[in-house]
């Protein structure tokens, strides 16, 4: 894994924006990072009935093509001065950093330059919209998260999140951050990248891992209607196989924990639950009062994301905390790491 990364950071003129970036800005960068900040600056447009309307879809309305002129030399401007500001507080932090003002679809632009530049990291914040309004304008945090081919930070701006707990009161102190893994390669390149990229010696770290009970529930068994026979499984022989189960899923837990005390000196802790996977997640996220979660993610398709769900995105809509989904990248494999002596699987 690199150590000099190219970190891409999506910013536009909102709150959710200014949050995600001093966020990235506090928890995220290094010196020794390179970060782009990126904005696409709206199209002027006469075709939308409001300017409300026009606005939920990354563009500016106006009444009269006189008009035109006008509103695009303002668009433009306050884009380039948006990325001004931006630059400079990373250069006060001593943070090399370059500003980048695209026209069009903010979401399409992050991916390809993604490939253009090679990043490693896209960071972008969340409006933390409800089902509906990402059905009808959609979400370029979901855009980005399945289409980019590097890790990609995810920073929800949910006031009752905040609420609860605020990540940037963590900011210089020491911070919970939850590693939720399981047995895959995906999930032992995410906790390798979190270690590596973004864990401190001085956090809390929590390797998270959820149980799936091999108990069947009532509600599962057959019932003899729509031709289903009824189904018996031995109260002894499930209960065995459950103990035997949970004792796998907790010796997992200690291999991540063995890993880290031999490779670095950040202090975990691990946790076993039970239950659907980000259900349980999403729990230990509020109750741990976490900082920000690394996962990994299988490289499904959109019909299988449709039909099986995802962890990541439903971590992306719900997460209480940033949420940084550490992707293996394309030209790699954990069994290429190994041999270049880049990393060890737990």
């Amino acid at each position: 894994m690199e150590t000099d990364r190219k970190i891409i950071i999506a910013v536009d003129d909102s709150e959710t924006s200014a949050y995600a970036f001093t966020w990235a800005l506090h928890h995220l960068f290094k010196k020794s990072d390179k970060v782009i900040v990126l904005t696409a600056a709206r199209f002027v447009t006469l075709d939308y009935p409001s300017t409300d309307i026009a606005s939920d879809y990354g563009v500016t309305a106006v009444q009269s093509p006189r008009d035109a002129a006008a509103a695009e030399k303002n668009v433009n401007e306050g884009a380039k001065d948006l990325i001004a500001k931006y630059v400079q507080l990373c250069a006060q932090s001593e943070i090399t950093c370059e500003g980048e003002v695209v026209k069009g679809e903010a979401a399409s632009w992050i991916v390809d330059e993604v490939e253009r530049l090679n990043a490693q990291l896209v960071v972008m914040g969340s409006h933390a919209y409800g089902v509906l309004k990402r059905a009808l304008v959609g979400s370029k945090s979901d855009f980005v998260l399945h289409n980019a081919t590097c890790s990609v930070a995810i920073v929800r701006h949910s006031e009752d999140a905040l609420e609860v707990h605020d990540p940037l009161a963590s900011s210089g102190g020491v911070r919970k951050i939850v590693i939720a893994v399981d047995e895959s390669k995906e999930s032992v390149y995410a906790f390798q990248w979190a270690i590596e990229n973004f864990c401190k010696e001085d956090d809390n770290v929590v390797i998270y891992h959820v149980h799936h009970s091999v108990l069947t529930p009532v509600s599962n068994l057959g019932t003899g209607e729509f031709g289903m026979e009824e189904v018996y499984v031995p109260v002894d022989d499930a209960a065995e196989d459950e103990v035997s189960a949970l004792n796998d899923s907790e010796k997992l837990v200690e291999k991540y924990m063995e890993y880290a005390a031999k490779e670095t000196k950040i202090k975990c802790e691990g946790m076993v639950v039970t239950g659907q996977t980000e259900v349980k997640v999403c729990e230990g996220l509020k109750n741990l009062h976490a900082d920000a979660v690394i996962i990994g993610t299988r490289d499904r398709g959109t019909l299988a994301r449709t039909f099986l769900g995802s962890v990541s995105d439903y971590l992306a809509h719900n997460s209480p905390c940033p949420l940084i989904v550490a992707k293996v990248p394309k030209e790699s494999s954990i069994a290429k790491q190994k041999t270049d002596g880049h990393a060890h699987s737990p």
